[in-house]
């Protein structure tokens, strides 16, 4: 049976009815943001989990009012957009390495679609632990990038096109998206993902450094893996504070943080703890009934090792 349409108080009776004290704004945050939005969203921490499913159907915690859950809501929000401003540095950081390597390597033009500019199939399994084909994963690229290069109206792709007859990759790429970069990077020739990590590592300033000096090929490859979805989600305005990626759904948003480091500049990555820091603790401080979500999510050892990092920089 279909879930019926409710008009703006009519969601408020059933909220009230269900456990949710009103709230002077509520009327206009549900006219603005959704019922589905806001309360499917982010209902979960507020809930009584044993009533709810004794009743079948939500029924939240005392004192729970719609404030609460609109709070976690617009964290969730301001947390995406700071996340994503970042993630897009790393993206960039992350296209720019491929490219030049790749292009260094292949001079050839249009070396891209040559099946011969990428890793062998046994140079693939060594390296890629996940269940991708290398067949369907380089005719997929290749595919991508031929109907990029022919068919793509963006105005810097056309112009290479018909000025001078082929695109270059360090133009092509522009026109990717992340995760059409990660697979890039997978297809790579196992000497030529090395020279990418080192670029990486060059271009943040971290060559040399104890700490992240050395960048490993396969923690590229999970980090880009990481990084990737974790973009997306902030792309597509889905919830994030509790998001976890991966075939086993074992990369949280703290683990993610010390991923995206290896792509950004120090001041660049300091920068994005302190802001996290910031956001998490006036979050806290307006939100008390929030302290127990962030600790079941393990927010407070994310600011201890933020904070940590932080007074060590």
């Amino acid at each position: 049976m279909g879930k019926p349409f409710l008009t703006i108080e009519e969601q408020i009776e059933l909220l009230e009815r269900r456990g949710v004290s009103r709230t002077e704004g509520e009327r206009c945050a549900l006219m603005r943001e959704g019922y589905y939005s806001i309360i499917n969203g982010y209902k979960e921490p507020f809930l009584e989990p044993v009533v709810t499913k004794d009743d079948l159907s939500d029924r939240y915690k005392g004192g729970t009012s719609f404030d609460d859950i609109f709070a976690l809501f617009t964290f969730d929000r301001s947390l995406r957009a700071l996340t994503f401003r970042n993630l897009i540095k790393a993206e960039a950081t992350a296209r720019t390495a491929i490219a030049y390597t790749f292009a260094s390597a292949h001079r050839a033009q249009d070396a891209y679609l040559l099946q011969e500019s990428y890793c062998s199939e046994q140079e693939y399994l060594e390296y890629n632990r996940s269940n991708n084909s290398y067949a369907d994963e380089l005719s997929g690229l290749t595919s991508i990038l031929k109907r990029t290069r022919d068919k793509s109206d963006s105005d810097f792709i056309s112009h290479y096109r018909n000025a001078h007859g082929s695109v270059p990759i360090w133009v092509l790429c522009n026109a990717l998206t992340f995760g059409n970069i990660q697979h890039f990077f997978n297809l790579m020739k196992p000497n030529e993902k090395a020279s990418v990590c080192k670029m990486i590592a060059e271009s943040t300033g971290r060559k040399g450094s104890k700490l992240l000096g050395y960048f490993d090929v396969d923690e590229a490859r999970v980090s880009l893996e990481v990084l990737v979805k974790f973009r997306n989600l902030c792309a597509h305005d889905e919830r994030l504070y509790c998001a976890h990626v991966g075939a086993r759904k074992n990369v949280g948003y703290s683990k993610m943080i010390w991923m995206l480091e290896r792509f950004l500049t120090e001041e660049e990555f300091y920068g994005f703890l302190r802001d996290v820091t910031d956001l998490v603790k006036n979050y806290l401080e307006v939100n008390a009934s929030g302290a127990h979500l962030l600790d079941d999510l393990g927010f407070p050892e994310m600011l201890s090792k933020m904070q940590q990092r932080i007074d060590a920089h």
